[in-house]
Formats: structure tokens, sequence, C-alpha cells
């Protein structure tokens, strides 16, 4: 595609689409247009599902019982420490001189000694007043025989009250030492008794503390079970109500995005359909050297057809394109040239000369925008036409 002749020379090549491309590619463009040109829409319904009724109940209850269960551990802790600082009675066996003798032998002596000495004394007289008798009857009363009688009765008497008395006390003293033994022993048999019952009862209140505790960790774990219970059940809820919200959201979204979507069927429709081209390569002039100038105009006439899509001069993603050859330099714009057909284009098609969009972008940025994910350039008129012109 170059000449060793001396001048200039000019090299155009254009290429063009059926009618049919054309129009559908400025449809395209308008409907594009119409989908740019509409107001941003805000989406006015609620995306997070805020807590159940179930939710709050169940936070309330816990919120309501919490320390619910804290009087119960305190009189289980002071019951125990109750029965920690019981200390039982102090039990002590009792001793014979602790015991007051006389009080235990005096009620024996005052029923038993008084009355049998009175006995006695009863007799004595008894017998020293029939002494008087027999001595009055015989005549002989006052007399020396009387008086030694009576002396000797008087004696015996005394001597029997008093052998009486001794014997009596004897008696006395030892009931009373076993009184005394009997309740002494009594006595250490209910201390024993008693402190063994406070023992019991301080084990009972221990006991029972440590059931109260074990009560209380029942109970909080009862209340916490039914709050989660409720929370869990508050959640599904909750979840339910978010998958609402979210398919409330998605068709939302799904009205919203149609267009765009009508859109990309159209572009995938268009950039799919088989069609035919024209190419006309016209040179002029002679010179050294290879010259496509103006190839981008070229690329420009091509692109006439596609540039309606949202203002774009054309496909010419690299991707889309297949049996690429590099055939030289565009000397106005520096960027490589290449020979190639569209995928789906007949083996039978002649070849396609211009620059890559991936190239081309590397050096204007600008000039390129994406479509459905693949690279387009934007069409300039004027620009194009200028190019040619200088080429």
């Amino acid at each position: 595609m170059g000449n060793s002749g001396g001048g200039q020379q000019t090299q155009v090549s254009k290429v063009e689409l059926p009618p049919w491309v054309n129009k559908a590619s400025k449809e395209n463009y308008q409907f594009a247009q119409q989908v740019a040109a509409q107001p941003y829409q805000a989406y006015g319904g609620q995306t997070v599902a805020g807590f159940s009724p179930l939710q709050l109940s169940g936070m309330e209850y816990a919120q309501n019982n919490v320390g619910a269960y804290q009087p119960v551990y305190d009189y289980g802790i002071s019951t125990a420490a109750a029965s920690g600082a019981y200390q039982p009675d102090q039990v002590r066996a009792g001793q014979f001189t602790d015991a007051n003798v006389g009080a235990y032998m005096n009620p024996y002596l005052d029923q038993v000694e008084s009355n049998a000495l009175r006995n006695i004394q009863g007799a004595t007289q008894m017998a020293v007043n029939k002494i008087g008798d027999q001595a009055a009857a015989a005549k002989a009363f006052g007399g020396s025989r009387q008086g030694i009688a009576e002396g000797v009765t008087i004696a015996e008497g005394t001597k029997q009250a008093g052998d009486l008395s001794a014997k009596l006390r004897s008696d006395a003293y030892n009931l009373a030492m076993q009184q005394i033994a009997g309740d002494q022993n009594r006595t250490l048999q209910a201390d024993l008794a008693n402190q063994g019952a406070g023992l019991t009862n301080a084990q009972r209140q221990l006991a029972a503390s440590q059931t109260m505790a074990g009560i209380a960790d029942q109970g909080n774990a009862a209340l916490s079970g039914d709050a989660m219970k409720m929370i869990a059940l508050g959640q599904m809820q909750q979840e339910q109500e978010q998958k609402y919200l979210d398919d409330a959201y998605s068709r939302f979204a799904e009205a919203r995005d149609y267009p765009k979507e009508q859109l990309n069927i159209l572009l995938a429709a268009l950039g799919m359909s088989p069609y035919g081209k024209t190419q006309t390569t016209t040179s002029s002039g002679g010179g050294s050297g290879t010259d496509f100038g103006g190839i981008l105009g070229g690329a420009g006439s091509f692109a006439l057809g596609m540039s309606k899509l949202l203002p774009l001069m054309g496909f010419s993603d690299k991707s889309m394109k297949t049996d690429i050859s590099k055939v030289g330099k565009d000397k106005q714009t520096g960027l490589d040239v290449y020979a190639y057909r569209y995928k789906g284009d007949p083996k039978s098609y002649p070849k396609v000369v211009g620059l890559m969009a991936d190239d081309i972008e590397k050096e204007m940025p600008e000039a390129v925008v994406k479509v459905g994910g693949k690279k387009a350039v934007k069409f300039d008129p004027k620009v194009s036409k200028d190019r040619i012109q200088k080429a």
C-alpha cells in the first residue's frame, strides 16, 4: 500500500455500511439519548428491616428481668453465711458438787423423817404415861421406881429416834445422789440433743442455700431461654420482612434498568447481525514511505452508521476482530494500522483497514468509551473531515 515514486502520496480508505445498519444505529442512538436523559431515580422505600415486634418484646422481657433472680441469691448467701458462722452449744457433764444436795434431801426429810420422829416421840410419851398410870394404881406415884422407869423409857425412845433419824438421813442422801445423777444425765442428754439439732439445722440451712442458688440459676436460665426464643422467632420475622424489602427494591431496580436492558438487546442484536461492507481505497500522488494519514477519518466514515450508539464513532474493540495483521503506521497519529475482519464475517469478505480502539485509548482516552463492555471510538465528523483533507 505504498509506492516508491516522488511527490506526495494520499490514500483514503472508506468503508460504507448498508443503509439498514445506519438506520438501526441512528435509532439506537436516539434511544440511548432518551435513556441517558432520564433523571436520577432514588428509591424511596425501606431497604433495611427493623426489629420485629417479637424481637423488641424479647429484648424488653430480658431487660425487665435482669437481676430478677438476685433476691434468691442474696437470701441463699445470707443463709449460707449464717450456717457457716453457726457455733454449736457447748455441752459439759454436770458434777456432784454442782448440785445442792440439801435441796434433794429436804423434801424426803420433811416428809419421812419428821413423821417417823413424831411417831417415836408419841410412842415414848404413851409409854411414860402408862408408867405413871401404873405407879398411881400401885400407890407409888412419884416414887423413885417411877422416875427410873420413865427415864429408861424416854432414853429408849430417844435412842430409837436417833437411830431412825440417822438411817433416814443416810437413805435420803443416797436417794439425793441418785436423783442428782439422774437429773445431770438427763440434762446432758438434752444438751447433746439440742446440740445435734442445732448442727442438723445448720446443715439443712446450708443445703437449702445451695438449693436456692441452683433454683436461681435455673430461673435465670429459663428467663434467658425465653428471651432468646422470642428474639430468635423475631429474627425469623425480621428476615422474612427483609426478603419483602429486597424484593420490593429488586422490582424497583428491574423497572428502572428495563430501558437499559432493551438498549443492550438492540446493541447486541445489531452487533451480531451479519451484513456486508463496501470498502473503497483511493490512492494518488507518489513519494517514498507509507502514509496512512486520514485512516482515522476513514474509521470515522466507517463508524458513521455505528456512531449513533451513545455518541460513538464505532466499535473498534480488538476482541471483536479476527484475522488481524499489521500493515503499517498512520503518519498523522503514529498509531499502528491493521487489516482485519469482524468476528462473524464470512472469509470471503475483504479485510477492513483501520485502527484499534485499544491503541487509540492509550493516546486519546477521551476519544474512547465502553458500551456493553466493548470499546468504541467517539465520532467527530469535523475532525475526520480535516484529517481526510490533510491526508
